[in-house]
């Protein structure tokens, strides 16, 4: 299932298709399109929510990913595995929440959908 949002700076999609009972979830965004960041997180019995990144560099990408992937994994209880790339040209402080903004009403989109 496919989530979209249109900003002012640019625009963002979340690609969330279940396999299994797993979820993959592939974040991007208009302009550069490149894969910035991997994601795998499960839930481990005893010590909850655990994550393992592969990221080339220290960047929004990856922490974007990791946190689609660690919110979807602790609201669905699912294995997630959120693959990404999100370019915005030298973010200011506003634009970075207003991404992570739009990326909460699409992990609540697909929530509700599941729900329903």
């Amino acid at each position: 299932m496919k989530f979209h949002r249109v900003l002012l700076f640019t625009s963002i999609q979340m690609d969330i298709t279940q396999i299994g009972e797993d979820l993959h979830v592939l974040l991007t965004a208009e302009g550069q399109p490149f894969i910035g960041c991997t994601t795998y997180s499960w839930n481990d019995p005893d010590s909850g929510p655990q994550s393992s990144v592969l990221s080339t560099v220290e960047d929004p990408d990856r922490l974007m990913c990791t946190y689609v992937a660690e919110t979807l994994c602790k609201k669905t209880g699912r294995n997630v595995l959120c693959t990404g790339g999100i370019f915005v040209d030298d973010p200011d402080e506003r634009q970075i929440q207003k991404l992570y903004e739009n990326i909460d009403e699409m992990i609540k989109d697909w929530i509700n959908f599941l729900e329903d």
